[in-house]
């Protein structure tokens, strides 16, 4: 049986059970509201326990009621002496619209919004895997002591995070190997909430795009020199990620071709000339 009880900061209701899906179903319950209008925030994704259930935790999410726009102006028709806004400013009431993201993706429509944005937008599942991660990764910086930086949803589908704000050269690591190992935790633990394998992709002001544009480069000088002296030519150690963006670089070029060679963290990519 979750537990149920009415925030005090007024900022919505906040409820607890077995599961995020469960503690959203009590809210939406409690304040009889449908799934549209309402904003969850998820406090705790909760944990199964070890054996027998020993250690479990439960789920903790915040609801908070939202309007439409028109929803809005109805109101304020109604009682125009009313206090709509200190509700927004309060926390009680927000306006509705999907995730906003950095791209735009999942924001409310503007003025000259056409139906073939609508088409191009993300699944709405796609939306609310993505806002979820995002509030993963939020509290998995902060409690690293990082509490400056923020992150951005880049792109809902495929699922792309990007953090930002203060020095990030500690979070990115030697060569990405930080960062690499955050998506991973991250994604094992976004995985094991949904119960399905989503990809997610951890970027930090703007690290990978950057990484990529270099190793492109790289491969470019590196084969131009294979294809003047007939010589292969081996490139420094790299992670899978990185070695698949040298053999898709070469992937069509006529004079070489690449494979990977090693074991482990020494596997790295030869280019060589082809026969």
């Amino acid at each position: 049986m979750g537990e149920q009880f009415q925030d005090t900061t007024t900022r919505g209701v906040e409820v607890s059970a077995k599961s995020v899906d469960e503690a959203v179903a009590r809210a939406l319950q409690q304040l009889g509201c449908t799934r549209e209008q309402v904003k969850v925030e998820v406090l705790h994704a909760g944990s199964p326990g070890r054996l027998l259930g020993f250690g479990a935790e439960p789920a903790r999410i915040r609801v908070t009621r939202v309007a439409s726009l028109d929803d809005l102006e109805a109101l304020e028709d109604a009682d125009p002496n009313g206090d709509v806004g200190a509700a927004l400013a309060a926390g009680e009431l927000e306006i509705a619209g999907e995730i906003e993201t950095a791209d735009g993706v999942g924001a409310p429509d503007g003025d000259g919004a056409e139906a073939a944005d609508e088409a191009s937008a993300p699944p709405r599942d796609a939306v609310r895997d993505a806002e979820l991660a995002r509030i993963m990764l939020v509290e998995l910086i902060h409690r690293m002591g990082m509490r400056e930086l923020q992150v951005d949803v880049v792109t809902a589908d495929p699922l792309l995070l990007n953090i930002r704000g203060g020095d990030v050269a500690d979070l990115i690591g030697r060569r990405g190997e930080n960062l690499r190992a955050l998506q991973f935790v991250l994604g094992l633990m976004l995985n094991k909430q949904l119960r399905r394998h989503i990809r997610v992709t951890v970027d930090a002001d703007g690290y990978r795009s950057r990484r990529e544009e270099l190793l492109m480069g790289m491969a470019q000088r590196f084969a131009s020199r294979v294809r003047s002296t007939r010589t292969p030519m081996q490139l420094e150690a790299m992670p899978p990620n990185e070695r698949r963006i040298i053999h898709l670089a070469l992937s069509e070029d006529p004079d070489v071709m690449t494979e990977s060679v090693g074991e482990g963290d020494a596997r790295r990519v030869v280019i060589k000339p082809r026969r």
